[in-house]
């Protein structure tokens, strides 16, 4: 990623620690829009399917409180994790999935013909000359971009503007190859190749050209802009490669910072203007979008504030365990000095999901917002 890891001025970056390793994206969703935990769920459920059941404060109902309004892509099927239900439940006022993008008839021929990516970027090619939506069988960053930069060209201008991007282009496997994708990048210090991590590798260098891109648009764009970009989990590639990445024979018996490595990925907070550029190296990602709203300088909730207040003592909390500002360890079956500050976190978060006749609106809203859900808007894009 060597844009991305090039970014300094007006940037914050660091590493952000997240519940989930090699699949359930919706999880760290979860996290990063609502400020909770999946550390204080029942361990390997899924917040998306099981708890967002109505009204739900977030990041959307915290910015919409302010004026703005609020768009979701993901260019997949909108049904996955159910995100059509939730993110009406979180108010947003567009979502943008797969079936609004191409003609999803594509995707089924795609499949019953033995879901070869060659063959499907050729139906796409046909219904849709000249537009390169595709690398393998997911809709590109690239294109994806392209998709988010012609909403916020058609946006309303008398709103502040949010959109929420979940990418889809490096979604495992790793195992099969295509035409149009450049398998270019390979790691040289190994004491083997590993084809799945290789093909992931070369998959994130097409990222990295495709924010570069994005970050040039809006480096241009004479409105005040923050855009995050963060990993919602490392992918799941090789076994052998994460043991010998982290020096160990298998990845039994691994230590909580080894254990912890595994749920790390990098975070980046980039701005078209001046802000003050930090290095944060510990951050789980129920702290990040309280530090986004921080840093674009907006109204926070008072649930905000007390997360960011926690982060300071306690600035990874995640499935693992969690970590203190001292760079200790600790997994949930230890004791600790923090008992206390787990205990209302928990309390906290359980008003808000559970607690539904009694939750404490004005934690959790700004100026006694009142979150209404709404059916979604739909609409074609990429004709």
């Amino acid at each position: 990623m060597p844009f991305m890891r090039s970014l300094t001025e007006n940037t914050v970056r660091g590493n952000l620690y997240v519940p989930v390793i090699g699949a359930g994206t919706s999880n760290t969703e979860f996290e990063f829009l609502t400020g909770h935990t999946t550390a204080f769920l029942p361990s390997g459920s899924n917040a998306y399917m099981l708890y967002i059941k109505d009204a739900q404060a977030s990041l959307v109902s915290t910015v919409e409180a302010q004026g703005y309004s609020s768009y979701a892509l993901h260019p997949y099927y909108a049904m996955g994790w159910k995100r059509t239900e939730v993110y009406n439940n979180f108010g947003f006022n567009d979502f943008i999935s797969l079936e609004d993008i191409i003609d999803i008839s594509l995707m089924e021929e795609y499949q019953d013909k033995g879901n070869d990516p060659n063959y499907l970027n050729q139906l796409v090619n046909e219904r849709y000359p000249g537009k390169n939506m595709l690398i393998r069988q997911y809709i590109s960053d690239a294109y994806n971009y392209k998709l988010l930069i012609e909403d916020f060209e058609n946006r309303d201008k008398n709103k502040p503007y949010f959109a929420f991007n979940v990418t889809m282009q490096n979604h495992g496997g790793y195992t099969t190859s295509a035409e149009n994708f450049d398998e270019s990048i390979y790691a040289t210090s190994t004491s083997k190749a590993y084809n799945k991590t290789n093909k992931y590798l070369s998959l994130v260098k097409q990222s990295d050209n495709a924010f570069k891109d994005l970050i040039n648009y809006f480096s241009k764009v004479k409105e005040p802009t923050v855009i995050c970009m963060f990993g919602d989990h490392q992918p799941s590639v090789e076994s052998d490669f994460i043991a010998e990445t982290l020096g160990v024979s298998n990845l039994s018996n691994l230590t909580p910072e080894q254990e912890q490595a595994r749920h790390c990925t990098p975070f980046f907070i980039w701005a078209n203007y001046d802000i003050e550029e930090k290095q944060i190296d510990k951050l789980s990602s129920n702290y990040l979008s309280s530090l986004v709203l921080e840093t674009a300088g907006v109204k926070l909730t008072e649930y905000n504030r007390y997360l960011l207040e926690l982060s300071k003592t306690l600035p990874v909390i995640d499935t693992v365990g969690y970590i203190d500002n001292n760079g200790t360890y600790y997994k949930w079956s230890d004791a600790s000095p923090y008992t206390h500050l787990l205990d209302d976190y928990e309390r906290v978060q359980y008003n808000s999901i559970f607690d539904r006749k009694n939750v404490n609106s004005d934690i959790f809203f700004i100026d006694g917002y009142e979150l209404i859900p709404n059916s979604l808007q739909e609409k074609a894009v990429g004709e």
